[in-house]
């Protein structure tokens, strides 16, 4: 389906389903699920060659970024599904000439719905402030995305460093699956930043016939702010590494707590069990084995190994 999108004054004004009419002054062309009729439109309309879905897949940056004649070809891995816990990675191949921006997707991220909530009154009336407005939304996600993980982090480490950890560790081990989740969303920011990070210095480091100096401006200042981002990540990395490591830590000590009464149980009875193997034995060796306080006397070695058993452990504070 194709979208366009022409100035309105304030900002841009959509024409949904234009199809293959799209408006002289548009300054954006939205393109979501090409069919073959569209690829081929858009090509004639552009005089330009729209890479394929599994052209826009390849990592390679001589295929993600490159230029053909005054046009700028750059995919970009954005994010969709950010409002759950399962963000998913998608490719939006961006094409920016000197009159016109298109964009070519199989999903909608984030950037562009919002965006276009925005584009009315967002004061974009070209191609190259559209890209800078959308580079901008993007980058303003992940930020979004970076302080909720850090909000989770901090209420996860109050949970983990609680001076009464919760007993049997069953919200610990409820925090490592929360941790985990919070490592996916980062891992899934920092290569969406990585990959913004290489795309807008791509676009910044143009020859001016394609850039004007003002949206070259505001590219600078995203590309600052996804370095920024980038350090704020890797800071975060290292507290998630922090706290997984801290949450096993406490699991395995609370693990060894119940070992450790489990094997004083067995030592302090230990000693009993061995003096009633012994007088349960059919022999008349042993004294008092026939004694009507026989069994009486075997109860009281039991009770004094118990004791002196307790007093040991608890001298050598086992206990």
């Amino acid at each position: 389906m194709i979208s366009a999108w022409a100035p309105n004054g304030k900002g841009l004004l959509k024409h949904e389903g234009c199809g293959m009419a799209v408006p002289e002054k548009t300054v954006w062309i939205d393109i979501v699920d090409v069919t073959k009729d569209e690829e081929a439109y858009i090509e004639s309309l552009l005089d330009l060659e729209i890479p394929t879905r599994a052209e826009m897949q390849e990592l390679e940056a001589s295929s993600r970024l490159y230029r053909e004649g005054q046009a700028i070809f750059m995919t970009a891995t954005m994010l969709i599904k950010t409002e759950t816990e399962s963000p998913e990675s998608t490719a939006v191949t961006f094409i920016l000439t000197p009159t016109r921006l298109v964009t070519i997707r199989y999903a909608e991220p984030w950037s562009f719905r919002t965006f276009a909530q925005r584009a009315a009154k967002s004061g974009c009336l070209s191609a190259e402030t559209t890209f800078v407005a959308l580079m901008d939304t993007t980058i303003e996600r992940l930020a979004d995305m970076l302080e909720l993980v850090a909000l989770e982090l901090d209420h996860l480490s109050m949970i983990v460093f609680r001076r009464q950890p919760p007993a049997g560790g069953e919200e610990l081990q409820k925090a490592i699956l929360k941790i985990g989740r919070c490592g996916h969303i980062l891992t899934k920011v920092r290569e969406s930043l990585i990959d913004k990070n290489r795309t807008i210095a791509y676009a910044e480091a143009t020859p001016g016939d394609c850039l004007s100096a003002d949206p070259r401006g505001r590219l600078k200042g995203i590309l600052h702010d996804v370095q920024t981002l980038s350090d704020h990540a890797s800071f975060l990395n290292g507290k998630i590494n922090f706290l997984l490591d801290a949450t096993l830590g406490l699991i395995n000590i609370e693990q060894s707590r119940i070992i450790k009464i489990f094997s004083i149980a067995a030592v302090i009875f230990m000693p009993p069990t061995l003096v009633a193997s012994i007088y349960g034995m059919n022999y008349e060796l042993w004294p008092h084995n026939d004694s009507p306080w026989g069994f009486s006397f075997a109860l009281a070695i039991m009770l004094f190994s118990v004791v002196t058993t307790l007093v040991v452990f608890k001298k050598q504070r086992w206990l």
